[in-house]
């Protein structure tokens, strides 16, 4: 009897870490959605770059950092909050070539994320 038992406890106990793991694995903001999309080849310029996470973010500790094909900044102003989850950052006028979009994250949570997404502005592109 002794022995089911201890089986059943360590099934239970298992299960119970499994799934607080799962929990820790989505404790973390992520880019959902991104505009433009990651290795996106675009015929017009966007006007802003915009990241919907997987969950909600602090905007005081977050930051989207857009660079042009020679490592120069082409965000501009200052971050904004479109929802709980949602930001946005406007742009100068780009002209063709790569991009790369640095962005960090401090989820409501107070994890910290952080990563690279690239998009191309080719306005002859077929």
């Amino acid at each position: 009897m002794c022995s089911k038992f201890s089986i059943a406890l360590s099934a239970l106990l298992a299960l119970a870490i499994i799934h607080a793991s799962a929990g820790l694995a989505r404790a973390h903001a992520y880019p959902a959605v991104a505009t433009p999309n990651n290795g996106a080849s675009l015929k017009e310029p966007p006007r802003e770059v915009r990241i919907q996470f997987t969950e909600g973010i602090e905007l005081a500790f977050s930051q989207i950092v857009v660079k042009g094909p020679n490592g120069e900044v082409v965000s501009q102003g200052k971050l904004r909050k479109l929802s709980d989850d949602t930001v946005a950052i406007d742009l100068k006028p780009l002209l063709p070539g790569n991009y790369t979009v640095e962005w960090q994250a401090l989820s409501v949570d107070t994890h910290v994320t952080d990563g690279v997404l690239r998009f191309t502005f080719d306005p002859v592109r077929k």
